[in-house]
């Protein structure tokens, strides 16, 4: 069904002229692809049900499930693709390595004198959008028709040209793996560590001195993420703002490269920055781009609620936090989430629901999908397991969290949690690159070894409240859901209402 589903989002897109004559309205293909898209059917069994009045397992079904994702791909594999603008370098790209195609089937027969007119467009279109591999591939065909129009010197020259050109290309994907392996250690967890920063400035250094060979767009936007990414790490937000303000001049100095995609991140890294440095309004204003360009569909939207929901606590705004947090865990495609993503989004229905008690609002509370239910705490443990192995990232607001539900669920061994909390702010956090979390962790285990005794939370407060202000950082900490300065306040008053 969810393969259904992304197909459809997809010719959702850009629908293809001929959509109608290969799924008929009226027919069954067509109804069962009616069904799934409009969530009428989330399942096989509903949806067998509905057409055939049969099991999942019936053979007339399957067939037609198959038949229907048959249609569906070959409708995805002949749309054309389209970006807002034409000249965008994805649309480009797919031109011309359908032009490589057809002088590939041409050589496979030694037919030479049409392909060299293909391949010279072809060429001459790719060094302009800074296509490498396609240069690389154009060389080789043009190696290869020289080769069998017997011209030595001009197959030599194209030899060398391939060897300059594969060096520039191997430039590109390296830069490339650089990116996506950081990508793929960060997209999980917001754990900002030493092995973080030291591979992502190696990368850095590395294309830094791959560009003065060759000057790539391509490259050099892989380079400024990878520089956001580690200027995040190391809270620098000046230079953070730098990088994103260079990626949106090289989008004005080389329009082709941007895409959807693009757009919705360089958003995405404004609306994290004016978040991070205190501009709430204008990281609302960057969010609301990000919530017009994203989609459950396409998973992206996932992350930008992510920040939604962090920006709604940041205003107070918790009726409108526990709404996205309701829509994203009701939305079909939440499901099919990592499961470290589910338990990111538990950890985040914990401290919404820690707000709501303080305001004692139960209306609220009795709507969320775990803490409404009796049993809450057990099953926020159980759905949370995943995120304890992320030590330096989310098992550190579950820790928080956890603690605070054990207090408001009236568990006995609170002090025992505190004691925990101040070996393991010992063991991990001592050097962890987030200053005010390591201050707000170590009074935080502290005031729990005393079972949040409401007089030493009050003396507390002034030794927290001082080491704030030596630290003296104006940004918000990547684990600050909760203001600290305002946490520590609904301490006190969490402690008062046992007091």
């Amino acid at each position: 069904m969810d393969l259904i589903n992304e197909f459809a989002y997809i010719l959702s897109k850009n629908k293809p002229t001929d959509f109608n004559t290969v799924l008929p309205v009226n027919s069954k293909i067509r109804r069962l692809y009616d069904l799934v898209v409009s969530n009428k059917a989330k399942n096989d069994t509903e949806a067998s049900k509905l057409i055939y009045d049969s099991t999942k397992a019936d053979k007339k079904y399957l067939m037609l499930k198959r038949n229907l994702v048959q249609k569906l791909s070959d409708l995805v594999y002949l749309q054309n693709y389209q970006e807002t603008e034409n000249e965008n370098y994805m649309t480009i790209h797919f031109q011309v390595e359908k032009e490589l195609l057809i002088v590939e089937k041409l050589l496979l027969k030694n037919v030479y004198h049409n392909p060299t007119k293909i391949i010279t467009k072809v060429e001459q279109t790719a060094e302009k959008f800074f296509f490498i591999d396609i240069q690389v591939a154009a060389a080789r065909k043009f190696r290869s028709v020289y080769s069998l129009k017997g011209f030595p010197k001009e197959t030599v020259a194209y030899d060398e040209k391939v060897k300059q050109l594969t060096k520039y290309q191997n430039y590109y994907s390296a830069s490339r793996g650089m990116w996506e392996k950081l990508y793929s250690k960060t997209k999980y967890s917001i754990a900002k560590t030493n092995e973080i920063v030291r591979e992502a400035l190696e990368y850095s250094q590395n294309i830094s001195k791959w560009l003065k060979d060759y000057d790539s767009p391509f490259i050099r936007l892989y380079y400024h993420q990878i520089n956001i990414l580690l200027y995040h790490q190391l809270n620098q937000q000046p230079k953070v703002l730098e990088h994103i303000t260079k990626t949106e001049k090289l989008i004005t100095d080389f329009p082709f490269i941007d895409t959807k995609a693009l757009q919705l991140d360089i958003n995405y890294y404004f609306a994290r920055y004016f978040r991070d440095t205190h501009q709430i309004e204008l990281a609302e204003q960057n969010l609301t781009k990000c919530l017009e360009k994203s989609d459950y569909r396409a998973f992206d939207k996932f992350l930008i609620q992510e920040l939604n929901f962090d920006i709604k606590i940041k205003q107070k705004q918790y009726t409108e936090a526990a709404n996205i947090l309701n829509e994203v865990v009701n939305t079909p495609q939440f499901q099919f989430l990592d499961a470290n993503d589910k338990s990111a989004w538990v950890i985040r229905e914990a401290f919404i629901f820690f707000l709501l008690h303080m305001e004692n609002n139960q209306e609220l509370i009795n709507k969320l999908s775990i803490f409404g239910d009796e049993k809450s705490l057990h099953y926020f443990l159980e759905k949370a397991n995943k995120s304890t192995k992320d030590k330096f990232g989310y098992n550190i607001n579950l820790l928080i969290i956890r603690v605070l539900l054990f207090k408001i669920y009236k568990q006995t061994d609170i002090d025992n949690e505190g004691n925990n909390l101040s070996i393991y702010y010992h063991r991990y956090l001592k050097k962890l690159n987030s200053k005010r979390t390591v201050a707000f962790f170590r009074h935080l285990g502290k005031s729990a070894s005393q079972d949040f005794d409401y007089n030493e939370l009050i003396i507390r407060k002034e030794k927290f409240l001082n080491r704030l202000k030596e630290i003296n950082d104006p940004n918000y900490d990547v684990f600050e859901i909760i203001p600290y300065e305002k946490f520590w306040e609904l301490l006190i008053q969490l402690s008062e209402k046992k007091h």
